[in-house]
C-alpha cells in the first residue's frame, strides 16, 4: 500500500478574488481536486491523505469531496490555522506515515502526464530510497536538484541550481525517512524566508546517506496551476 499525502493548505494570491477554494475550481468541467485524485489512478494499492483548511470543509465541503472520490479510501486532516509550509503541513499527517509503507508526497494544485506507478516501480528498481519527478527549466518559481550521476546530491528551494526542476512529486520508500528528514530539518530551521519545504526533508536524507534518484519527464507533462492563467493555459491543451 502507498500512502498519497496531499498537503492543500495554501492560500495564493492569484486566487484571491475567487468565490469557490482552488481544489474547487472546474477546469474543463471538471474540478482541481478529481483531477488531481484521478491522476494517480494507475498506483492500484493506494491510500490518499488529504490535510484540508477546515474554513473550506465547513463552507464548501472539500473533504466530502475527498471521501466520494476515493471512495472513503482516505483519512482528512483538517486544521484551523496555516501552518509555515508545506513540510510542517505534511508533518502533521505524522500518525498515518510514520511507518515502513511507502509514501508519496504531491503538490495539490498539479497534475503530471506519467505513470506515477512506473515512476515508482523505476525507483524501487534502482535502489533508491527516495525519489523525485524532474523537468528542464530555470525559473526560480520552482525547486531544483544536483545530480552526481544519475544520483540526486542536493536540493535548493527557489534557486536553479541546474536545469533540473522538481514537478511537486516526492517519493519515499519508507514514510518513516520522510518523517525523520523532516524533524531534522526544522530542527535545524532550514527554511526559506521562514517557510519550509519539502525539498529540505530529502537534504537531510542525503545527509543520512539515502540514495535519491530522479525521474525525467518533458516539460509539456508536467501541468501546475497555481494561476489563473496556468488553468487556461492547460485547458487550450485537452
Amino acid at each position: 500500500m502507498i500512502n498519497i499525502l496531499i498537503p492543500a493548505m495554501g492560500n495564493s494570491v492569484f486566487f484571491e478574488k475567487y468565490y469557490f477554494p482552488k481544489l474547487m475550481i472546474e477546469i474543463n468541467g471538471e474540478t482541481v481536486l478529481e483531477k488531481v485524485i484521478n491522476n494517480f489512478c494507475q498506483i492500484k494499492e493506494r491510500h490518499f491523505i488529504f490535510v484540508l483548511s477546515e474554513k473550506e470543509c465547513n463552507e464548501f465541503h472539500t473533504d466530502n469531496g475527498v471521501k466520494l472520490l476515493t471512495g472513503g479510501n482516505c483519512s482528512i486532516i483538517r486544521l484551523k490555522n496555516e501552518t509555515a509550509g508545506g513540510l510542517c503541513t505534511s508533518l502533521i499527517a505524522v500518525e498515518h506515515i510514520n511507518n515502513d509503507d511507502p509514501l508519496i508526497v504531491a503538490n495539490f494544485d498539479q497534475i503530471i502526464d506519467v505513470n506515477y506507478q512506473e515512476v515508482v516501480d523505476t525507483f524501487n528498481a534502482g535502489g533508491y530510497d527516495a525519489g523525485v519527478i524532474s523537468f528542464k527549466s530555470i525559473h526560480p518559481r520552482w525547486s531544483y536538484l544536483r545530480l552526481d550521476g544519475d544520483e540526486v546530491i542536493e536540493l535548493a528551494e527557489k534557486c536553479p541550481i541546474s536545469k533540473n526542476a522538481i514537478a511537486g512529486f516526492y517519493y519515499f520508500r519508507h514514510g518513516s525517512d520522510f518523517v525523520e528528514g523532516a524533524k531534522r530539518a526544522i530542527r535545524k530551521e532550514s527554511s526559506l524566508n521562514g517557510r519550509y519545504y519539502i525539498s529540505s526533508s530529502m537534504n537531510e536524507l542525503i545527509l543520512m546517506e539515502r540514495r535519491i534518484g530522479m525521474y525525467a519527464i518533458d516539460k509539456d507533462a508536467y501541468h501546475s496551476f497555481y494561476s489563473p492563467d496556468k488553468i487556461k493555459e492547460y485547458e487550450k491543451t485537452v
